[in-house]
Protein backbone atom coordinates (compact mmCIF):
# COMPACT_ATOMS: atom_id res chain seq x y z
CA UNK A 1 0.00 0.00 0.00
CA UNK A 2 1.66 3.45 -1.22
CA UNK A 3 0.53 6.66 0.44
CA UNK A 4 -0.28 8.58 -2.09
CA UNK A 5 0.36 12.72 -0.45
CA UNK A 6 -0.47 15.43 -2.89
CA UNK A 7 2.16 18.12 -1.67
CA UNK A 8 1.27 21.57 -1.58
CA UNK A 9 -1.56 21.03 -3.43
CA UNK A 10 -3.08 19.66 -0.42
CA UNK A 11 -2.05 23.51 1.37
CA UNK A 12 -3.08 25.81 -1.36
CA UNK A 13 -6.59 25.90 -1.02
CA UNK A 14 -6.16 27.35 2.64
CA UNK A 15 -4.03 30.21 1.20
CA UNK A 16 -5.75 33.28 0.34
CA UNK A 17 -4.09 35.40 -2.46
CA UNK A 18 -3.82 38.06 0.39
CA UNK A 19 -1.39 35.95 2.17
CA UNK A 20 0.35 34.90 -0.90
CA UNK A 21 1.26 38.68 -1.31
CA UNK A 22 2.22 39.32 2.05
CA UNK A 23 4.37 36.42 2.28
CA UNK A 24 6.12 37.27 -1.06
CA UNK A 25 6.31 41.11 -0.08
CA UNK A 26 7.91 39.94 3.39
CA UNK A 27 10.78 37.45 1.85
CA UNK A 28 11.21 40.78 -0.82
CA UNK A 29 11.86 42.59 1.94
CA UNK A 30 14.69 40.64 3.27
CA UNK A 31 16.30 40.74 -0.43
CA UNK A 32 16.18 44.55 -0.55
CA UNK A 33 19.87 46.21 0.16
CA UNK A 34 20.27 49.98 1.76
CA UNK A 35 21.77 52.53 -0.34
CA UNK A 36 25.60 52.90 -1.06
CA UNK A 37 27.20 56.07 0.21
CA UNK A 38 28.73 58.00 -2.64
CA UNK A 39 31.76 61.22 -1.27
CA UNK A 40 31.46 64.39 -2.79
CA UNK A 41 34.35 63.68 -4.64
CA UNK A 42 32.88 60.03 -6.56
CA UNK A 43 29.75 62.68 -7.02
CA UNK A 44 31.87 65.37 -8.81
CA UNK A 45 33.86 62.60 -10.64
CA UNK A 46 30.76 60.98 -12.31
CA UNK A 47 29.57 64.25 -12.89
CA UNK A 48 32.50 65.11 -15.53
CA UNK A 49 32.82 61.10 -16.77
CA UNK A 50 29.43 62.08 -18.02
CA UNK A 51 30.11 65.47 -19.66
CA UNK A 52 32.99 64.03 -20.87
CA UNK A 53 31.04 61.28 -22.80
CA UNK A 54 28.21 63.17 -23.64
CA UNK A 55 30.75 66.09 -25.33
CA UNK A 56 32.51 63.19 -27.53
CA UNK A 57 29.42 60.81 -27.98
CA UNK A 58 31.13 58.11 -25.99
CA UNK A 59 29.08 55.01 -24.82
CA UNK A 60 28.39 55.13 -20.98
CA UNK A 61 27.81 51.88 -18.18
CA UNK A 62 25.62 53.20 -15.24
CA UNK A 63 25.39 51.45 -11.85
CA UNK A 64 21.99 53.22 -10.44
CA UNK A 65 20.22 52.76 -7.30
CA UNK A 66 16.53 51.48 -7.89
CA UNK A 67 14.26 52.65 -4.72
CA UNK A 68 11.37 50.48 -5.47
CA UNK A 69 13.96 47.31 -6.10
CA UNK A 70 15.59 48.12 -3.39
CA UNK A 71 18.81 47.39 -5.38
CA UNK A 72 21.40 48.34 -8.43
CA UNK A 73 20.72 48.02 -11.61
CA UNK A 74 23.62 48.78 -14.75
CA UNK A 75 22.36 50.39 -17.93
CA UNK A 76 24.59 51.36 -21.12
CA UNK A 77 23.84 53.55 -23.14
CA UNK A 78 24.77 57.28 -24.37
CA UNK A 79 23.39 60.15 -22.98
CA UNK A 80 20.98 62.25 -24.94
CA UNK A 81 19.99 64.92 -22.42
CA UNK A 82 20.80 66.23 -19.11
CA UNK A 83 17.74 68.61 -17.72
CA UNK A 84 19.31 71.13 -16.02
CA UNK A 85 16.88 72.50 -13.60
CA UNK A 86 16.11 68.66 -11.94
CA UNK A 87 19.09 66.74 -12.63
CA UNK A 88 17.35 63.86 -15.20
CA UNK A 89 19.91 62.02 -17.50
CA UNK A 90 17.82 60.94 -20.08
CA UNK A 91 20.11 57.99 -21.41
CA UNK A 92 19.42 56.10 -25.33
CA UNK A 93 19.94 52.50 -24.49
CA UNK A 94 21.61 49.80 -26.66
CA UNK A 95 18.19 48.82 -27.72
CA UNK A 96 16.85 51.88 -29.01
CA UNK A 97 14.98 52.71 -25.73
CA UNK A 98 15.27 55.55 -23.52
CA UNK A 99 15.72 55.71 -19.81
CA UNK A 100 15.34 58.34 -17.51
CA UNK A 101 17.95 58.40 -14.10
CA UNK A 102 18.16 60.91 -11.84
CA UNK A 103 21.48 61.90 -10.91
CA UNK A 104 21.52 61.55 -7.32
CA UNK A 105 20.53 58.12 -7.49
CA UNK A 106 23.39 57.17 -9.93
CA UNK A 107 26.46 55.04 -8.30
CA UNK A 108 29.39 54.46 -10.72
CA UNK A 109 29.82 56.16 -14.21
CA UNK A 110 32.39 54.03 -16.81
CA UNK A 111 33.06 55.70 -20.22
CA UNK A 112 33.02 52.98 -22.54
CA UNK A 113 35.09 53.85 -25.97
Amino acid sequence: MSIRDRGRIKWTSLMLPEHVKELRDMWGEFKRESKPVIDEFSFSENEERIHYAMEFNFAIRFKVWKEFAGRCEEFVGRVHHIGPDDRVLKIECENGTFERIIFDDVITVEVID
